[in-house]
């Protein structure tokens, strides 16, 4: 019995523990915490309409169909079909295949776009939703900007107007002491040194401020992590009850077990 609800307990741990991690994101250093809310009709609309207008042109999601899409995101068919399929030759259940032929976009970015069905599992949510928020403006690139979670990235910033312009810039940080704390001077002030490789957006350059162009990205990336595994919120929903399943069996098979042991003594 202790061995069971020792293995509960780590079940129950191990989630927290994992999602505590941070997935390494370049060098942006620890990526930003995203926690998908895939019951969140709304947010889920809301990223397959920016998916279809701002990456569709390039990415495909051929692992998905489009029917699906409309009937976990509660979409009526005729609406989706006017707004999100583009194509008077696509049905609701082919699969989500760009149009955008390999050999022409290794022409013009030197490598085919990556199909973004299952990106957000290989890579993880955060290290997705960190590294569309950490596009910055360098002359140095053939699209004038880098990122700074995947450096080298042939990817342009095709959200920029919604961004705006975001440079790397240097502010003045404390300098910590070999004791962990803060080093200060004879007058208790802290001494700073200065630091560039820091993200800075300019205010007013782009359509949406920052706290929406976060929730722009957040509500993509939820969509691209339902993609990744539509049944999710469902098995997630369903473990509840298989937990509670094994829980109640466990304790009726313990005290039928000191039944049967009654006999034997």
């Amino acid at each position: 019995m202790k061995k069971f609800c020792f293995l509960i307990f780590l079940l129950f741990s191990s989630h927290s523990v994992i999602a505590a991690v941070g997935a390494p994101c370049g060098d942006y250093g620890e990526c930003d915490t995203f926690k998908p809310q895939l019951t969140n009709i709304e947010s889920l609309q809301l990223g397959a309409l920016t998916f279809i207008n701002h990456c569709y042109g390039c990415h495909s999601l051929k692992y998905s169909r489009w029917g699906r899409i409309s009937k976990d995101l509660d979409i009526p068919e005729k609406i989706f079909e006017e707004n999100l399929v583009f194509g008077s030759d696509v049905k609701l259940g082919d699969r989500m295949v760009g149009s955008m032929q390999p050999a022409v976009s290794e022409g013009w970015f030197g490598i085919a776009p990556p199909d973004l069905t299952l990106v957000t599992r290989l890579h993880g949510s955060d290290w997705v939703y960190t590294y569309l928020r950490t596009f910055y403006e360098d002359s140095s690139k053939p699209y004038g900007v880098n990122n700074m979670v995947y450096p080298g990235a042939a990817m342009p910033n095709v959200l920029a107007l919604m961004q705006g312009q975001q440079v790397l810039s240097c502010k003045d940080v404390p300098i910590i002491a070999s004791n962990g704390g803060v080093r200060r001077d004879e007058f208790g002030n802290d001494i700073t040194e200065e630091k560039c490789g820091y993200l800075k957006t300019i205010e007013g350059s782009g359509k949406l401020t920052q706290q929406e162009f976060d929730d722009y990205i957040f509500d993509l990336v939820n969509f691209m992590t339902y993609v990744g595994e539509p049944s999710r919120s469902v098995r997630e929903r369903m473990g509840w009850y298989v937990i509670l399943f094994f829980v109640v069996f466990t304790a009726l098979s313990y005290l039928l077990f000191r039944e049967y042991q009654k006999d034997y003594h």
